[in-house]
């Protein structure tokens, strides 16, 4: 019996450590690119059509969705052939929702 309550509480700390809320947002992926809008010298928003991979992460996972509604910030020179790729990831720690390039 004293096992059984032992396994238990190390159960019930484990979970309660994982539900914390997600400070960032993550998917790695390969994205089509329907257009570039430049924001500033630096930073443009690549909207998506598409996607030829995306993995969210397990632990933070960012939706598919949101990156094709809100499009992702980018560097202007990271579009290659119609597409990026690489980690999407949202900072929620900022008051910015934008999606991000890694």
């Amino acid at each position: 019996m004293k096992k059984a309550v032992l396994a238990l509480s190390v159960l019930l700390s484990l979970s309660t450590s994982y539900a914390q809320e997600c400070i960032v947002e993550e998917a790695q992926g390969i994205a089509l690119v329907s257009s570039v809008e430049v924001l500033n010298e630096t930073q443009c928003r690549a909207k998506i059509n598409g996607v030829k991979m995306f993995s969210p992460s397990y632990t933070c996972p960012l939706s598919l969705d949101e990156v094709l509604v809100s499009g992702v910030i980018i560097t202007c020179n990271r579009v290659y052939e119609g597409r990026i790729d690489g980690v999407f990831y949202r900072d929620n720690s900022k008051n910015d929702s934008n999606i991000y390039l890694y």
